[in-house]
Order: C-alpha cells, then structure tokens, then sequence
C-alpha cells in the first residue's frame, strides 16, 4: 500500500470507510450521497444545476491540489469538510464531511462544539465535546480552578479592538492570549483530519499536507481586515502555510453552495396560492443570503451571471443578532423569575451543570415548533438546591406565589416551558433579523427572487415561518442542512475562488498622506509647514471606495506616494477605513485606523530618492485586501507587507 499514488489510497480508503466506520471518540467519518446529482445510464452523476454548466464556472481558476479542507470556525460550533480533486471534477458536491458525537447529551451532531479545553500549563488538551465532557466530568472543583476552558469566544473578534495582545477571559475569568485560542480551535480541526488520514494513508507525511491540502478557514462577512489578518496568523500558528490557506466569507461561502444545489435538496417553499413552488436558480435571478449564526446574522445579495457565475449586489450587511442572543434572553428570563444575578453565581460555582443547562436549552431553542404545547428541560441538582437557597423556599411554591404557572413549571428535576412563553424567548431576537432583512431590502431598493436562510438557527420552525409571513410574496429557501451550508460551500469557494466574479466593497479604503495646501479645500488647522512647502496633513487618499462595484482582479488606481530622504530603506503608510464613501481626513468621525503598510525600498542606481516614488495600488482578487507597489526606481514590483494586528 505504501508505494501506491496518494489518489490511488484515498480512493482505496473512502471504499473502506464506507463499509466500516471507525470508532472514535472525538468524531464519526460518513460519506454524503452527491447532494445534487442522480445516477445517469453510465452509472456516472448527472449534472443537474442550471444557467452556467460546472465546465463554464470551472473554466475560471480552479485549486488542482489533491484536498481543499474548510475549517469552519463558529461562534456556537465548529467542524470540517473536504473535496478530492478528482472527485470534484466530476462532481462539485461531491464533499466528505462529519458527524461528532457529544458524550455530554449522546448525540450525534454535523459540527462540535466551539469549546477549547487548556491544561494548567496553557497546552492544548481538547477542542469541541471532548473538550466539555473531560471539564464537566474528569475533572475536580479544584483541577478546575488551574485549568482554561472557553466557549463562544469568536464574537470578541467583532467590532474589537484586535491586536495579538488581545485576551480572553474563560468560564471562570482566567485570562489567555485570543490568537492562543484561535489557534487551538484551528489545530484542533486540523489535527483530526490529518490524524485521520495518516492512520489510512502511512506515509502521509508533513510534506504531503504541506502541498496536497489547501486549506479554508470561514469568517463572517462583516468582519474587517483586522479580525481576517488575525484568523490568518492564528492558522500559520497551526504549520499552515500562507500560501496555502483561504479566508472565505460565510455567506459568500453558503451562496456557493445553494447555487450549486438542485431543487431536490432545497426545502419546499409555498407561495401566496399555498402551492408547492420549486425552482433552481437561474441567469439574471437575484437572491438574498441570511446566515444566522450563533454570534452573528450575515446579509448579503448575488445575482447569477450567464455563465453561472455570481456576483454581489450589495456590500454584506448584519449584526451581533445571532442565536445566542436567545441564550442572553433566556438568562434574563431565569433571573426575572427568580432572583436577580442567580445565574452568574450557578455559572461562577457550577460551571459545569451550567454548561448542560446552557446546552439543552440550545438543543430545545433549534427544534422547537410553534405547535409545541410545552419544552421540557433537565434542570441539574446544583441548580435547583441555589435557586431553593436564595428564594428560601423551592421553585414549585414560588412560580405558584408569584402567579406565573402558565408561563412555566417546575417539578422535581424537570422545567417545563410553555408554548406562550418559550415562543416570546425567540420572538425578540427574530423580529430583529426580519426588521433588518426589511431596512436593507428597502434601503437598497432591492427586489430578490428568493431569500435563502442557512446557518444553525435557520433549522428553527419559528423563524421560518415569521420569514414566510412577512414576505408572502418571496420564496423562502432552506437547504436540507442549513447548518453545513456554510461549511460546504467554502469547500466550493477553496476550490473555485473565482466563481463570485464581482463584490461591492462595505469600505472606503485609503492612505493618510500630505497634499499642497489650498486655503479653498482645507480648513487651516490642517496646515502645515515643511521646508519650503506648506501642506494639508491628514488627508484621507481613497484607494477604494464604500458601495463601489469590483470584479474580481481588478487592480485600483495607482497612486504616488514620494520618499523623503536619501537614505530610507522602507516606506511606511498608514493605512485607514471607513463605511462613508467621500472621507476627507483621517481624523474624520469613523475613520479608523487598520494599520502600516510597509514598502520596501531597494537601493536605485538610476535615481535619487528626493524624486523616487511608488506607485500603490490596492488588489481586489479575493476577500483580502493586497497592495502592490511599483518602484519609480527600478519600474519593478517590490516587496509590500502590512500588519493590521500589531
């Protein structure tokens, strides 16, 4: 087996795991049935997408390494996938992915948990449900106190201040370094797959996942460079090579994979007539992308292009409404029923049996029907003796004091949740997202075929339906597996990164430099003087520019920035964004600060540096942001690097 192509094994490989499933504790391998094809006269998988066949998208640039792997990182769960090259020629979804068992509720699940356990030392011990099963149950009261365990912590990459000093706080407030905990979550995933592989494949060595994988790692759309420049070193961190990793935007990502899906694997929506209405997507078709994720809900809008390809229409809009707001909502519920602040102290005291209240409800808020009577939830021991101590009685005789026994019930290790109440749970966060759905729809004056919700929370009965009754006159789509729309699409955006052909920038990018002073344009607080020259400082030189449609490749307009003495070896600029389009300064209210840009200045035997410039221009070929710089001196490209994260 040893000497056989590497193609040659994984084939051999997939055919054994077909027939036996390896026992593992962390995660359970399966293969997918091709999700959008059926089985043609040959035997073969017949394409089944319309407008644009897969050999029109795939005459863009297409990966040839042997796997694209997506790490898909969330706020409440994480997980993996991976494509074969040979097996994506034939087929685009044709995509592995896996199931993790939770020892915690006994389950089965698409992802595991977002959840990174540290021994006392800082070192990795586990990510996911092995992870919370090995702090809630092998470890002491006391082991606790010296180990790290942390949980949805990919929110404090959102609209923070981001640098590698960043830190994080664990379940019981002990600090460790953000980037170590990204990291960990990152080589936690990584590890498994390329564990997994080398037990099948012997001489899978670090070579072969060196330059056989390109790996993906997803992020929200409506991060900025920062939190992508950040996941980017947090990867490198892991042995992934620079070279050889993708940052894809989740909604872009899940927008792939709806694309490529036919209307068998897209759940039946009903239009205002109650009929059934099935329809793939096709050329000049528009549609809106609602990720509803566990931290954050992600908004963007493609249309197809006659070649199958997409492009956006709008720049990615959303907000911190994802679905663990209805955890904060929950938690606000208990402590208005109870006692103010009870919950901070069962999290503080009994972190543990937090964590498997914490979780049920997550499971219950998932599934939960409209015509549910009642959710019942496993309420652990620790839980109910503090909520007794604190309200001095037991919380049967209080919900009767207090008059709340049709809104919810206790009995001895049960809490039952009626119907009223636990829809009211959900209900706030909800209406949030259909509001913003509405403003950007209307502010956009946009009109859209279907709207198309994925992520976790997409799977709720209650928001689907709140989505069909306040646009009767839109398809609603959800995939068949909402949840690993995201994950599977970034498989598809790995290996064809150039299928959404066109976006719409949600920034205004520029330099902050010095331009002649004009007494007309500039007011006089921004006058300077140098030498012989008087100078407007602080001006916002925009590269690119908010709302602004690009194609993909598209290079910006060049421009010069001078160097200032003989001797300088490196050129340093100051890089700035904003959401407005038409900033004049840096110091403009909402311009921040992203970081330097740092050119390197070879030497020029041809010119002097007083006249020497270079030319700048910012790349738009992926969701990154790149420069590049040509020297005036030599009139070649030069090296360019910056550091948004410090």
């Amino acid at each position: 087996m040893g000497n056989k192509p590497i193609k040659q094994r994984w084939t051999e490989t997939k055919k054994r795991l077909n027939v036996r499933r390896p026992r593992s504790t962390q995660s359970t391998y399966y293969e997918n049935t091709p999700v959008n094809s059926k089985p043609d006269d040959d035997g073969e998988y017949a394409n089944l997408a319309t407008g644009g066949t897969y050999e029109e998208i795939q005459h863009l640039r297409i990966r040839h390494e042997l796997f694209v792997v997506a790490l898909d990182i969330g706020t409440s769960s994480s997980g993996y996938a991976i494509s074969v090259y040979d097996e994506y020629k034939r087929d685009p979804l044709q995509i592995s992915t896996f199931s993790w068992r939770s020892r915690t509720d006994g389950f089965q699940h698409f992802k595991t948990l977002s959840a990174v356990l540290l021994n006392p030392k800082g070192e990795l011990h586990s990510i996911g449900y092995d992870a919370e099963y090995h702090y809630i149950n092998s470890l002491s009261e006391d082991e606790r106190q010296e180990w790290f365990y942390f949980q949805h912590f990919k929110m404090r990459l959102y609209d923070q201040k981001i640098s590698r000093n960043l830190v994080l706080h664990d379940v019981k407030g002990k600090p460790q370094k953000a980037l170590k905990i990204f990291s960990s979550i990152i080589k936690g995933l990584k590890d498994d797959f390329t564990t997994r592989l080398k037990e099948r494949i012997s001489n899978f060595g670090a070579d072969s996942v060196n330059e056989d994988i390109h790996w993906v790692i997803t992020v929200p759309a409506i991060w900025d460079e920062k939190a992508k420049q950040f996941m980017r070193v947090a990867a490198q961190e892991t042995g992934i090579l620079n070279n050889k990793l993708s940052i894809a935007l989740e909604p872009e990502a899940a927008a792939l994979y709806c694309r490529y899906l036919p209307v068998e694997r897209l759940t039946r929506s009903e239009d205002c007539d109650g009929k059934a209405k099935l329809k793939t997507f096709s050329p000049g078709a528009k549609y809106l992308i609602v990720d509803l994720g566990g931290g954050t809900v992600d908004i963007t809008a493609h249309e197809i292009l006659p070649n199958g390809a997409l492009q956006e229409v709008m720049a990615a809009a959303g907000g911190n409404w994802g679905s663990l707001a209805i955890n904060e909502e929950f938690v606000n519920f208990l402590e208005n029923l109870t006692v103010p602040g009870i919950m901070e102290i069962i999290r503080r005291t009994h972190p543990d049996d937090f964590l498997s209240f914490m979780s049920a409800f997550e499971n219950k808020k998932r599934v939960f029907s409209k015509d549910d009577e009642r959710v019942i939830l496993q309420v652990p021991q620790s839980i109910r003796d503090i909520m007794s101590e604190k309200l001095g009685k037991s919380p049967e005789s209080h919900i009767e004091e207090i008059n709340k026994t049709k809104e919810v019930k206790f009995q001895r290790d049960k809490m039952y949740i009626f119907n009223e109440t636990f829809t009211h749970l959900l209900k706030g966060t909800i209406e949030k997202i259909i509001l913003h759905v509405v403003a950007i729809l209307e502010s956009h004056h946009l009109h859209v075929d279907s709207i198309v919700l994925v992520g976790g929370f997409a799977e709720s009965d209650l928001l689907k339906s709140t989505f069909r009754t306040s646009f009767p006159d839109t398809r609603i789509i959800v995939p068949e597996d909402p949840v690993l729309a995201v994950l599977k699409g970034a498989v598809l955006f790995g290996r064809n990164p150039q299928v959404l052909q066109a976006r719409v920038c949600r920034y205004t990018y520029g330099i902050c430099t010095t331009v002649d002073f004009d007494e007309k344009r500039f007011p006089p607080d921004k006058k300077i003087v140098l030498g012989q020259r008087v100078l407007a400082k602080d001006v916002f030189n925009i590269h690119i520019r908010a709302n602004e449609t690009v194609r993909v490749g598209q290079r910006g307009t060049p421009k010069k920035y001078f160097l200032n003495r003989d001797d300088q070896d490196q050129l340093d600029l100051e890089i700035f964004a904003t959401k407005n389009s038409n900033p004049k300064f840096v110091t403009d209210e909402g311009v921040v600060s992203l970081g330097m840009l740092v050119i390197m200045v070879p030497k020029s035997q041809s010119q002097c540096n007083d006249k020497r410039h270079f030319l700048v221009s910012f790349l738009l070929d992926g969701t990154e942001m790149e420069v590049e710089a040509v020297d005036s001196g030599t009139n070649t490209t030069t090296a360019v690097k910056f550091d948004f994260i410090g």
